[in-house]
This record gives structure tokens, sequence and C-alpha cells, in this order.
């Protein structure tokens, strides 16, 4: 496969990743647990797409993060999916108290995944594998990251309580990153078909 169909791919794959996380905002559990792990999933497909596009062109840690954010994520979901399974069978025995506090795990693969991408990101301004905004794969990756982590600490430290008071900024961070990640996107698509050209 070509380059710039490998980068095309990437910014296809950013854009359904980021339809698929917006399933997070959904209030239903039925929904928003499998949009988590199919955005994760396509988001890990956008990282392996994106190393094999411009892999070549950035340092040796920016390939590594690429591929170690892709497994993270696969493995995270495949993890949890058996969690998740071995629960409903009977296997594994939780109590209530547990569910309430670690449910946060449930929404960690895409915050691995865009960890990854964030810090390809700030490899990128230096390296500049990309012919444009090198920087906006570091914008397109931070804000779920930081989001999550602040209330991973949160909830495990208060028995999964939900800090209502930070609602409506959790909010606007679940918005931005979506969106931020179809601007990726449609500029990673630009970028392969101005690739094209010039091969």
């Amino acid at each position: 496969m070509s380059k710039s169909e490998l980068i095309k791919r990437s910014g296809w794959a950013f854009i359904a990743g980021a339809f698929a996380f917006m399933a997070i905002l959904s209030s239903s559990d039925a929904i928003q647990i499998p949009g988590a792990l199919i955005s994760a999933l396509l988001l890990a497909g956008g990282l392996l797409s994106l190393r094999a596009g411009y892999g070549e062109n950035v340092s040796r840690f920016g390939r590594n993060i690429l591929l170690m954010g892709a497994v993270g994520t696969i493995l995270w979901d495949v993890v949890l999916a058996s969690l998740i399974f071995m629960s409903s069978s009977g296997i594994l025995h939780t109590t209530q108290a547990q569910g309430e506090r670690f449910w946060i795990v449930i929404f960690g693969a895409p915050a691995v995944a865009l960890l990854a991408l964030t810090l390809f990101g700030l490899t990128a301004l230096h390296s500049k594998p990309m012919p444009r905004m090198n920087w906006l794969p570091a914008l397109a990756g931070i804000w779920y990251p930081a989001v999550y982590s602040f209330l991973f600490v949160y909830l495990i430290s208060h028995n999964g309580a939900f800090p209502d008071q930070y609602l409506p900024a959790t909010v606007l961070m679940v918005v931005i990153q979506p969106l931020t990640l179809c601007i990726l996107g449609f500029v990673l698509i630009d970028d392969s078909s101005q690739e094209m050209a010039t091969a």
C-alpha cells in the first residue's frame, strides 16, 4: 500500500473514531461502553496507519509511541471485554462498591490511544514529518487524556462519586476532542492527495 493511501486511511480512521467517541456523551451504558470500545479500536487503526505513513520521517520514539499506543489500546479493550464477559457469566465476582469505584476503567482505552497521538505530536514538532500543521496531532490528542486522568484520580479517591461541579468543563472537553480529531483526519486526507500528486 502506498504512503498516501496509508495517510488517507489514518485520516478516515480518526474521523470514524471521533464519531464513535461521541457515544461517550450518551446517558446509556448500552451506547457508551460499545462506543468507547469501537472508538478505541478505530483510533488504534489510525495510529498504525499514521505510523506506516509518516514513520520514516519521525524519530524512533515517535514511531514506537504510535505502535505502543495502538497495542496498548487493543490490549486494554481485550482485557476489558474479558472482564465484562467473566463478570456477566459469574466467573468473576465483584462487589457493587468495587464496580462503583472502578467504572472509569471502562473508558480508558481511548485515553491510551489519544495519549500516544499527543506524544507523537510533540515529537512531530521537532522532526516535522507532516507537510504542514505538525502541531495538530498534539492538539487533537490531548483533551480526553487530560480529562480522563483527572477524573480517574478523583473517582478512585472519592469511591466513584462523580464531581458534578466539573461536569460542564468535562462535557466541553469531550465535545472538543472529536472536533479536533475530525480536523486532524481531514488534514491527513488532504495531505494524502498532495502526497499522491507529488509522488
